[in-house]
């Protein structure tokens, strides 16, 4: 067996002659790292490169060069999105963070994301909303997100605390009407609303696509009208109403509901010409059942129905294959979830002769014994 080590070496080897005569061998790639290769790159690579990594730690990394400093200013992606534990140790920064991008970015140059997580606190929030809003007057957004964050958990949550998290969010729209203006995503949490604070949330967010709401409500004798000319999605989940009625949503394709208290009609299907997927869950520890054919008899379009139940009651009452066909003429997906032990295949048969488009039907049976 023969090896060739020499030839190798001097292959991916420099020698140079070092102190007292001798040879000294030096590795090409080490020689390669001594300068700064990444700030010589062409500036619309870097700026592909940062995109693909959180906005803070690409600010972070053009802090190591002069050639990069200006470079957090003109990323067409600026997203901010810590986790719960991070983001309340480091809530000063994202004020700070997004207000030096956004104050310091040339006009013409679009930003086609913007997504914000941060803390419900008064003074950071209005801090973010000018630096927004500002921004927001002077260049193209193709879309901007807030996700609000409450200092206190969901689980910790007093009725106080609701009140208080409502107002000053209520506040926090009232101060930065131009940054919410421009806002096609919100998410909110852990919020007890007057009567008239959603419609109004709602006619100043005149660009939202997208609204979720959690453990946020009005009251339990409460009835919700939306209406919005953009909205296409609508997430409720543990919100107290007892009704939500979609009044007129003209561009809406999704809509999730879970988890209704009243043993009311949890929901009412207005003007949704563009309804495709309705997903709704309930655990029914009141045994009151709903009829689909009531529920969607002004939406005949949803072709993706899921249905979860908790492994607890059912509520959903089966009716007539000819009664529902109107309603369910165009579904084609099917997702039966968390149904309790006792409902067989033969539960669904109701569903299937009434939908006979469906081509996909999942069904999951969970023995859930607390």
């Amino acid at each position: 067996m023969k090896f060739n080590r020499g030839r190798r070496h001097r292959r991916n080897s420099k020698a140079e002659v070092g102190s007292g005569g001798m040879l000294r061998y030096t590795p090409s790639g080490v020689q390669a790292c001594n300068g700064d290769r990444l700030s010589e790159l062409p500036a619309d690579v870097l700026l592909n490169i940062l995109e693909r990594v959180g906005t803070l730690d690409a600010v972070r990394t053009c802090i190591l060069s002069k050639q990069m400093q200006k470079l957090p200013a003109m990323l067409s992606q600026i997203v901010i999105d810590l986790s719960p534990r991070d983001l309340f140790q480091k809530s000063d920064v994202v004020a700070d963070v997004t207000n030096k991008i956004l104050s310091r970015r040339p006009p013409h140059i679009t930003i086609r994301k913007l997504k914000l997580k941060f803390v419900l606190s008064p003074s950071r929030c209005l801090s973010i909303g000018k630096s927004v809003g500002l921004a927001m007057t002077a260049q193209k957004f193709d879309a901007a997100e807030f996700e609000i964050m409450t200092p206190v958990d969901f689980h910790l949550c007093t009725d106080a605390y609701h009140l208080l998290f409502a107002k000053q969010f209520n506040n926090f729209v009232h101060d930065c009407p131009d940054a919410f203006a421009g806002l096609t995503q919100l998410h909110l949490p852990n919020m007890r609303f007057g009567e008239s604070d959603i419609p109004n949330i709602l006619s100043n967010c005149k660009r939202l696509e997208s609204l979720s709401f959690f453990m946020c409500g009005v009251g339990i004798s409460s009835v919700l009208h939306v209406e919005h000319t953009q909205l296409v999605e609508l997430v409720m989940s543990y919100c107290v109403f007892k009704t939500v009625e979609l009044s007129s949503l003209p561009k809406l394709q999704r809509m999730t509901f879970g988890d209704w208290p009243c043993d009311e009609t949890p929901l009412v299907l207005g003007f949704v010409p563009q309804l495709s997927k309705l997903s709704l869950a309930n655990p029914n520890f009141s045994g009151k059942t709903h009829n689909l054919s009531k529920l969607l008899a002004d939406a005949p379009t949803v072709n993706n129905l899921f249905l979860e139940f908790r492994s607890e009651k059912i509520w959903v009452q089966p009716e007539c294959p000819k009664v529902l066909a109107h309603v369910l003429a165009k579904l084609r997906f099917v997702n039966l979830d968390h149904l309790p032990e006792e409902c067989d295949i033969s539960w669904t048969m109701f569903l299937l002769k009434a939908a006979p488009l469906v081509e996909d039907l999942c069904i999951t049976v969970w023995d859930h014994k607390c």
